[in-house]
């Protein structure tokens, strides 16, 4: 026998004027999730240039390793000069771009609460195009102060040379690095702290012996020490210190 069901109101149930309302979820996305699957695909972009990178430029990116590891010099490069201006091209694109990812990636993390804090209100789309215009202003701020510094002192050659070095370690230290950012980009938890770890590790090793060799192009061409450091001082880490003071504060 069929049973009529009674269908209770809110108002009956909880009295006049009360109202039956959506559960709402509350369950917030975190980590790579947070950022969307556009997050992802600016990822693999990256990860295919960089493929793209090694098999179309493979011979001079050997000599370049090697340059890079001490086995060769830099001079061995003048054989792939059109080459090697595409790979600083492509590699210098590219790794801004990654940069940038990379930004974003840290703004998520829970480990990396200085990142989070200097994000503040901006979402994290915002942030890392943020990154990849201060990044590409302060690239371009370097060339122009090395262009005219060698207009004023007449060492236009050497300072070409000098950012041609510069370029050349970018180069090689972001084509070595890539794996390990990709990894840390694409994963969570403790994969994603070693690969970036090891990261910051090569990347450290790469300015170090970008010290090294602008010491020696700076010795070869009869500059001081103190023209040196006040290379240093002015063109690395001083822009350098600007890119990291909203993060440090």
């Amino acid at each position: 026998m069929n049973q009529a069901v009674n269908t209770i109101t809110a108002e009956e149930l909880f009295g006049v004027g009360s109202t039956l309302v959506e559960q709402i979820d509350e369950r917030v996305l975190s980590g790579v999730a947070s950022l969307g699957s556009w997050y992802q695909v600016a990822t693999g972009v990256v990860a295919l240039l960089f493929i793209f990178i090694l098999v179309c430029y493979n011979n001079p990116l050997r000599v370049l390793f090697s340059s890079f590891i001490g086995r060769s010099s830099y001079s061995n490069l003048s054989v792939f000069s059109s080459e090697i201006r595409n790979i600083e091209i492509l590699t210098s694109l590219g790794g801004v771009s990654m940069l940038s990812l990379v930004v974003m990636r840290l703004g998520v993390m829970e480990e990396f609460a200085m990142v989070r804090h200097a994000m503040g209100a901006m979402s994290a789309w915002m942030f890392g195009a943020m990154s990849f215009l201060a990044i590409f202003a302060t690239i371009f701020f370097e060339r122009g102060m090395l262009y005219l510094v060698g207009l004023i002192s007449g060492h236009e050659a050497a300072c070409i040379n000098m950012w041609h070095l510069k370029l050349l370690h970018f180069s090689t230290a972001i084509i070595v690095v890539t794996p390990f950012v990709i990894l840390a980009l694409l994963t969570e938890g403790v994969v994603a702290i070693i690969a970036f770890y090891i990261s910051v590790a090569v990347s450290s090793v790469a300015l170090v012996l970008f010290v090294k060799d602008s010491f020696l192009l700076f010795n070869t061409q009869r500059f001081s020490i103190f023209h040196w450091i006040l290379y240093l001082c002015a063109l690395e880490f001083f822009p350098l210190s600007l890119l990291l003071a909203p993060i440090v504060r």
